[in-house]
């Protein structure tokens, strides 16, 4: 039999927001309501309505101005969603996440502080407990979890560089485990690069941090 998937809540959303424009609730330049007015609508959280609004504006139906609000630009979607294309874009995030996190992780065995090693564990156990929970919950508690042991490196340009793109390394983290539910060993992995981190073995941290993105990145052309 074939395997059973979750629909998303975002791509649950998104869809209720192309049925409505469909249904001509809103003319094109329309201002949309806010993102507690949708999010009370249709009973979901504003981060699930924010990510919604992200999905519909990659595909050109939505455009967001910046201080001022979301505006319908397209009743259809401009272009069919290219999975292919999707997943050359999420590839390209985990491959930029290999060269920032990798090397933080080895820098965060060698100086991270008491507390630092406290943070870490703490976004790990939150991370791991959200495993089997929604895509979007999981990704934000999995960047998290990175930022922390980036930050634990005390390093501060990789610091700076990982926030410029945090949230473009939750859309992707998003998109990834909406397209690859997180594996069997996925909690596991994590846990092996934070007693790493923690035990100060910096080159056992590098490494395993390099294979679990680099695994990503694989498992992402398997299913192109």
């Amino acid at each position: 039999m074939q395997a059973l998937t979750r629909t998303p809540l975002s791509e649950q959303a998104a869809q209720a927001l192309l049925n409505a424009i469909a249904n001509g609730r809103w003319e094109l330049g329309d201002q949309l309501p806010g993102e507690v007015a949708l999010a009370e609508e249709l009973s979901v959280g504003r981060s699930t309505i924010r990510e919604a609004i992200r999905r519909l504006a990659a595909r050109g139906v939505l455009t967001t101005r910046q201080g001022v609000g979301v505006f319908l630009a397209a009743r259809e979607p401009v272009e069919p969603w290219d999975r292919l294309a999707q997943i050359a874009e999420i590839t390209d995030v985990v491959q930029v996440r290999v060269a920032i996190e990798s090397r933080a992780a080895g820098l965060a065995a060698q100086y991270h502080q008491d507390d630092d090693a406290q943070a870490i564990r703490r976004a790990l156990g939150e991370r791991n407990a959200l495993v089997s929970g929604t895509a979007e919950d999981l990704a934000s508690a999995d960047i998290r979890l990175h930022r922390t042991i980036v930050a634990s490196s005390h390093n501060s340009l990789l610091l700076a560089l990982f926030d410029s793109l945090q949230q473009r390394l939750i859309g992707a983290m998003t998109d990834l485990l909406t397209l690859m539910p997180a594996i069997e060993h996925d909690a596991e992995d994590h846990v092996a690069v934070v007693e790493a981190i923690v035990a100060r073995d910096a080159d056992i941290a590098e490494k395993l941090t390099r294979e679990h993105l680099l695994g990503l990145a694989k498992a992402l052309s398997r299913n192109s």
